[in-house]
């Protein structure tokens, strides 16, 4: 049993899984994914998907922690799937604010079966999800995120994202998931601190068609200091690989802009130009997509906006020559 934690055995996949058939194959029964299966979210006998990326509406999805929290709080998930083995098998990918969240629902979902259901758990849930569902460019007061002990709560994901994904990184992905949980702990028992938000993240370029290529130095706060700049469409550049490839996301900020910030068009074009063309290196929603986190790109930001440029202006030109 896993000594990290009581309830739930987390297994951090060696890769992702391409559909509900490999994982059903791959995975005991009473399994969970987050956010580690590319399919459909939902449950098929007694096996779970919580995500919101593929085969959804993203703006009318809930993130995989809010599912979580929903099928705990309401539908005794855990309760039900402990009477059949004495930990659930949960498998991951990374350990993003909503892995952690939805993994620390799981863990401690005797909080959520009370009566109360932890008020201060379900305000932290709610709020992510809303940041979560918009792809981190949702707008908020930063003095808010910290003074909530948001960042903070959070702050181990942070450290973790600066190295990327990398082979091996199973320990320290499960690490960083434990430290999260402690923190939301302390959170809940009024002993949580403080972290400041500090970074600063580049605009490479602002194109005159309503998108920015930006560098986030690793730190997904970026995208919450770009959203209160007033940034709703962005190729963010996460971080330069010690392999000398990229790690990219793009984010449209608004479900309105599908005109003329057309992301499918854009991950297909920067898939096309990579040096691998026939891996599977781009992919995501209709709203937030990006580059392979363990595999990376080979495309400097400079040639995303060599490619990016024509297709955006080419959309901008004909979304409004109706208008």
């Amino acid at each position: 049993m896993d000594s990290l934690f009581t309830n739930i055995d987390l297994r951090v996949s060696k890769k992702r899984f391409e559909s509900w058939d490999e994982f059903i194959r791959e995975t005991p029964e009473y399994s969970i994914a987050l956010e580690v299966l590319d399919d459909i979210p939902g449950h098929r006998g007694h096996y779970i998907n919580f995500d919101h990326h593929a085969g959804v509406v993203r703006e009318a999805s809930m993130s995989a922690a809010m599912q979580a929290y929903i099928a705990v709080r309401q539908g005794r998930l855990m309760e039900r799937w402990l009477q059949a083995r004495p930990q659930v098998p949960v498998f991951v990918w990374n350990a993003d604010q909503d892995v952690c969240l939805a993994a620390f629902v799981l863990e401690y979902h005797w909080m959520l079966e009370r009566a109360e259901g932890m008020p201060m758990l379900r305000w932290i849930v709610q709020y992510n999800n809303k940041i979560d569902v918009c792809g981190g460019l949702y707008p908020v007061k930063l003095d808010d995120l910290v003074k909530n002990h948001f960042t903070w709560v959070f702050e181990p994901y942070r450290d973790q994202r600066r190295l990327g994904k990398v082979m091996g990184d199973e320990a320290i992905v499960r690490g960083t998931v434990r430290k999260v949980c402690d923190r939301l702990l302390a959170l809940l028992n009024g002993q949580a601190g403080i972290t400041p938000i500090t970074v600063e993240p580049d605009i490479l370029y602002r194109s005159p068609y309503n998108y920015v290529i930006a560098d986030e130095k690793g730190d997904p706060l970026s995208r919450l200091v770009l959203a209160s700049q007033g940034h709703t469409n962005l190729i963010s550049l996460i971080c330069e690989r010690p392999n000398g490839r990229y790690t990219y996301s793009i984010i449209r900020g608004s479900p309105y802009d599908e005109d003329v910030f057309q992301i499918p068009k854009l991950i297909d074009a920067f898939q096309a130009a990579e040096d691998q063309p026939d891996e599977k290196i781009w992919g995501g929603s209709n709203l937030a997509a990006g580059s392979d986190s363990k595999l990376g790109s080979s495309l400097h930001w400079k040639q995303l906006k060599e490619i990016a440029d024509p297709i955006v202006r080419a959309s901008h030109v004909r979304a409004y020559a109706r208008v």
